[in-house]
């Protein structure tokens, strides 16, 4: 679904036919602008709003239930019902229908709601279900806190194929008895919190019975339990493998790595693998170097992008090929994964026996590197030299998770700004962000004239160098003081 582009019948003639453009090119044109733009030319003319208006509804949102403490959901008056209905029929109708491209329907705490009990939960979802077919372009569908029944899992697979799917929070139940054709998705996310809910027999299928593997490229399951099954359901079986799947996060949780890595050569063409990070380090993960994983005889992928633990790369990650790490670390030195720099020094270049060394073929394709860390100073960015020869953009995090020093400042400004004058920095960098809560303020330290100074020689030492944020104020040290550039 989004491959066929349906457009509505021809317009009213008008300032169309007076100007000389054909409504085609018109639409080309209101398809580039922003949303509060697209609402002032809908109110030019009939001939403009007949465009304009339906790219009004590219995306739709739909918060019609209540949220108690208890995450609970329940309509507590009818008039958002009747209110809901029509705004669903309005927008499913043959002029609007086609524009919709994305939509999300999730609940919402409102201060005062009152569980009204004549009113049927699921009624407004059923509606929105038997209506989707109808949004032929539709690429994008997000659900959160929101129940399926086996019914309703079945209507979703009415739409035959969809680009993204996103479950936040939602209960699908198993169905045993499947659609003939199974929903043909792109992009899945399934996202459960810590505490998930289950349905009346205890069982949480998470829809992955209805979902094709043949055509799933990218899948972000944040949840050890949906990801144990998304593992037993796709390749638990040896002789089934995800063709398409390129991109692969999971939760950074011990039993489902364990699960993982012995099936890692049934997704031959993944390329992107990333470990989200538990909430707390000290309790979920093992401490030691080898993350309680053997040796398995499957290769290692040549991933382009890896974002995980430190203490897992030798376990996936194939050299010649990696340009994106993102790293952190399982020991427990802090709750939120950030490595002390000493750690960080033994990883890169040796030194402690403790600490595992990851290997410098690996390392030395990354251009694109993102490090947590306790705090930051001159030995994590001279290490950051002598191992990534062709290093593009730096992002450092200081996290804000409790750790022994935590009282010690992220960094020294001076000092920082010193290093990257005086450590030979790759080359080819382009861009440098250290990012902390912690970090000292800007009027601390950096006057106009010492910025002024230190853009001259930066640019003069490292010509490629267009971006420097030193604390959370984006300090941003550019060429051009009229041009302020973000990461």
């Amino acid at each position: 679904m989004g491959q066929l582009i349906n457009r509505p019948s021809r317009p009213p003639t008008g300032i169309l036919s007076q100007v000389g453009l054909a409504p085609e090119l018109w639409l080309a044109v209101f398809e580039q602008l922003p949303c509060r733009a697209l609402h002032d030319v809908s109110l030019t003319c009939q001939s403009f709003r007949y465009l304009a208006q339906p790219l009004l509804f590219h995306s739709l949102t739909f918060c019609p239930y209540s949220l108690d403490t208890n995450n609970r959901r329940f309509i507590h008056r009818l008039e958002t019902v009747e209110r809901t209905k029509q705004r669903i029929q309005f927008c499913s109708s043959a002029r609007i229908a086609h524009a919709v491209r994305e939509c999300k329907f999730y609940p919402r705490y409102i201060v005062g709601a009152v569980l009204n009990a004549d009113i049927a939960y699921n009624v407004l979802l059923d509606i929105l279900l038997d209506t989707l077919p109808l949004f032929i372009n539709l690429q994008s569908l997000s659900f959160m806190f929101v129940d399926l029944s086996k019914p309703q899992v079945l209507k979703l697979c009415a739409l035959r194929s969809l680009g993204n799917l996103s479950l936040g929070n939602c209960t699908v139940e198993h169905v045993q008895s499947l659609p003939s054709s199974k929903l043909q998705v792109s992009d899945l996310t399934i996202i459960c919190d810590n505490k998930p809910r289950v349905l009346e027999d205890g069982r949480n299928g998470h829809g992955l019975s209805v979902f094709s593997p043949d055509h799933l490229r990218s899948v972000s399951i944040i949840n050890a339990v949906a990801a144990s099954q998304f593992l037993n359901s796709f390749l638990g079986n040896a002789s089934q493998s995800l063709l398409q799947l390129r991109r692969l996060t999971l939760p950074c949780e011990l039993e489902v790595v364990r699960a993982f890595r012995p099936l890692l050569h049934l997704i031959p063409e993944l390329a992107e693998l990333k470990f989200a990070c538990p909430s707390k380090i000290q309790h979920d993960l093992p401490k030691d170097e080898m993350f309680s994983l053997s040796t398995y005889s499957h290769p290692l992928k040549p991933l382009s992008k890896y974002q995980g633990p430190r203490q897992l790369l030798p376990h996936f990650v194939r050299p010649g090929a990696l340009e994106h790490l993102n790293l952190w670390s399982t020991r427990p030195v802090s709750t939120d994964g950030s490595m002390n720099p000493i750690e960080l020094h033994a990883a890169l270049v040796g030194g402690d026996e403790t600490v595992s060394v990851c290997d410098q073929e690996v390392l030395k394709t990354v251009q694109i590197l993102e490090l947590s860390l306790t705090h930051v100073n001159a030995l994590v960015l001279d290490d950051v030299c002598s191992r990534f020869p062709i290093l593009r953009s730096l992002y450092v995090h200081v996290g804000r998770g409790f750790f022994a020093d935590a009282s010690t400042q992220a960094w020294n400004p001076e000092t920082i700004v010193d290093a990257i004058l005086n450590l030979p920095l790759p080359s080819t960098i382009q861009r440098l962000q250290l990012s902390s809560h912690a970090a000292v303020p800007r009027g601390g330290f950096a006057t106009e004239d010492r910025i002024a100074r230190c853009k001259r020689d930066l640019r003069v030492k490292y010509p490629n160098l267009f971006f420097v944020s030193l604390d959370e104020t984006d300090i941003n040290l550019t060429w051009d003081g009229n041009r302020l550039l973000g990461c």
